[in-house]
This record gives structure tokens, sequence and C-alpha cells, in this order.
């Protein structure tokens, strides 16, 4: 009869009762590399912004992020396309990139400062991009 009140709190029989609430369970971290790769990728997506690849290191668009508990400020930088209204171009980077960070990682974005690196002619992008025969 001991054996059977021990199966029944039991952490392998009964997993609700002895796993608790969700919140004293443990807890989530997000490391600061994933939310600069979302940062990266959620400005590739702005109309305006291009991807630069670089020869060594990291090309652009890239981020830094600095987190304290749930709260994370990014630096990014990034390259636009000729003829794209630069002071829009950021707007709608920041905008996006702290919708798109705090969607996926519940984070609070307290700041996303944009520099603009570089400009890039149309005319390297259709270089770089390779050719489709049909």
């Amino acid at each position: 009869m001991a054996e059977d009140a021990l199966l029944a709190t039991d952490p392998a029989t009964d997993f609700g009762a002895a796993a608790g609430e969700p919140g004293t369970r443990g807890r989530t971290e997000i490391s600061t590399r994933v939310t600069e790769r979302i940062a990266e990728v959620a400005a590739t997506r702005v109309p305006g912004v291009a991807r630069q690849d670089a020869t060594f290191g990291r090309g652009l668009p890239r981020a830094e992020a600095r987190q304290t508990g749930e709260r994370v400020r990014l630096q990014l930088r990034i390259a636009v396309l000729w003829g794209r209204p630069l002071a829009q171009v950021a707007a709608d980077t920041r905008t996006a990139v702290a919708g798109q960070v705090n969607a996926l990682t519940g984070l609070v974005v307290d700041t996303v400062d944009v520099e603009i690196d570089t400009v890039l002619p149309v005319r390297e992008l259709a270089v770089a991009q390779p050719r489709r025969v049909l």
C-alpha cells in the first residue's frame, strides 16, 4: 500500500502534479546572436534594403544586440539601393526589425539604431546576381 502512495506522487507517473505551475518550471534564455540574426533577416525583407556579402567577416545587414533581462537595444548596419529615400528606408527598417524581434522573442525592443553603411547602385546588383538562361 505504501508503494501505491509513492507511485501516485512519483514524477514519472504523475507529470501534472510534479511539474507545478508553468512559471516555476524554469526559464528560457534567448542568445544575443539569435536576436541579432532575427534583426538581420527582418531587415532584408524591407523594400530598399540590400544584402551585401563580405569577403571576410559578416556582410550587411549586420546587427549588434545588447540584452538586459527582457529588454534589448539593437544597432543595425544596412546597405540601401540607389534611388530609395534613405530616411524612409531607415524608418521602415526600424519598425520592421523592432516588430519582428518582439514577435519572435517576446523581448521589449527599446531602440533600433539604423546606420546606412553604403548605397548600392542597381547595376552592381544585376552583375552580382546569377543570370538565368531560358
